[in-house]
């Protein structure tokens, strides 16, 4: 599995925002909504030194770009919930790729760009690369590595999670169910959760971990 580090163009919200509200905004998980990624689901966390919450809300419902959005005041600058774009090259790129991919929380940069981390099967790299030029994202790599183990990964987690990533679990929309990710692997779908999510806890912390160190 390798390691990408790397930071890329914004969608227009999200440089609208970054740019004339000051917001940083932090985007938790993404879901393709339909075979080609037009339509895309961000589930965000938002929040900005220099406008409030209804206003941050409000921009987001009149951007061009975003045709749906559910969002929660949190506080009086600070907004999470769900905004849904139709221009979020990125996410394009990874679904043409193939690519088997974990992808950690992504967040903007003090130039209104997004940084992102990727964990990916080593052959779905370059055809992501080739997809970003493509739809022409400039973007510039900040760190590619090969992953190594997580402590506290046990085999059973490891072989769980490299299959997954293999047979398109974490795709944008995805290849395999768990149930039939459970039957390749010969457990039971509760399981197969189970040993999922055990895995990806080991991959968020070391991620986490390693941004504050």
């Amino acid at each position: 599995m390798i390691q990408l580090e790397f930071s890329a163009n914004a969608e227009n919200w999200i440089v609208s925002l970054c740019q004339d509200k000051l917001a940083k905004i932090k985007v938790m998980s993404l879901k393709a909504l339909d075979a080609s990624a037009h339509s895309v689901m961000h589930f965000v966390d938002i929040s900005s030194n220099r406008s409030t919450a209804e206003e941050m809300t409000l921009d987001l419902k009149n951007a061009s770009d975003v045709t749906d959005s559910d969002l929660a005041r949190v506080g009086a600058n600070r907004i999470i919930g769900s905004v849904t774009s139709t221009n979020c090259l990125v996410c394009k790129a990874l679904v043409e790729s193939n690519a088997n991919c974990f992808i950690a929380p992504a967040t903007t940069e003090d130039n209104c760009d997004m940084s992102y981390k990727l964990y990916l099967s080593g052959g779905g790299l370059p055809m992501f690369l080739t997809k970003l030029h493509e739809h022409g994202v400039k973007y510039k790599i900040d760190d590619l590595a090969p992953l190594s183990t997580v402590k506290g990964m046990t085999a059973r987690q490891q072989n769980a999670l490299k299959s997954a990533l293999e047979l398109g679990y974490y795709d944008f929309p995805k290849r395999i169910s768990t149930e039939a990710l459970a039957e390749k692997l010969g457990i039971k779908a509760g399981t197969v959760s189970e040993i999922l999510r055990r895995a990806e806890k080991n991959v968020i912390s070391r991620y986490f971990e390693e941004e504050e160190s």
